[in-house]
């Protein structure tokens, strides 16, 4: 009888066990990154964009035109252009619907993310060049990388027909 209690208390120790284990979500994983590298962006600490970018990252943003995108190959050249583009201006990411479409390893995802990027230049601020507002589609690769979930490869194009400039347009009285 005590071989038996002893048995029984013993699996119920190991189910508890091991229902209790928290087990990273890959989904929940991707999304946490997704909104790693906005903050990253937004508080322009582009030291940590390694955390959240593979060293040969590919952020193609040329289809938003020459005035608010281009071709960045490789993570240094990413920083880069990032930290030219946003200059002294504040940044906002605004990370919504994200479709994640994984391969069968679950090493590799397709992600297919919806964000609002507003950029707001205190020196330009009726410059739509400078202070505007992109409805982004990105279409993306994420890879695991050291065991980390990292952008691989960017594609963001522009849902509305232009750039918006909502904010303080020469309409404003």
């Amino acid at each position: 009888m005590r071989l038996q209690s002893a048995l029984l208390v013993a699996l119920v120790s190991v189910a508890i066990t091991a229902t209790s284990v928290t087990q990273p979500d890959v989904y929940e994983a991707i999304h946490q990154r997704e909104s790693m590298l906005a903050v990253t962006l937004d508080t322009k600490n582009y030291g940590r964009l390694g955390e959240s970018m593979t060293q040969d990252v590919v952020y193609d943003s040329r289809p938003l035109g020459s005035d608010y995108g281009g071709l960045s190959v490789g993570l240094p050249q990413v920083i880069a252009n990032t930290k030219t583009a946003f200059g002294n201006a504040k940044v906002a990411h605004h990370v919504s619907n994200a479709i994640i479409k994984l391969n069968n390893d679950a090493t590799k995802a397709n992600v297919t993310t919806y964000i609002v990027w507003s950029k707001w230049d205190p020196t330009a601020l009726h410059d739509p060049k400078k202070t505007f507002r992109i409805y982004e589609r990105c279409d993306d690769v994420f890879v695991v990388d050291q065991g980390t979930w990292k952008l691989q490869y960017s594609l963001v194009t522009n849902l509305a027909p232009k750039v918006e400039n909502p904010y303080f347009n020469d309409s404003d009285g």
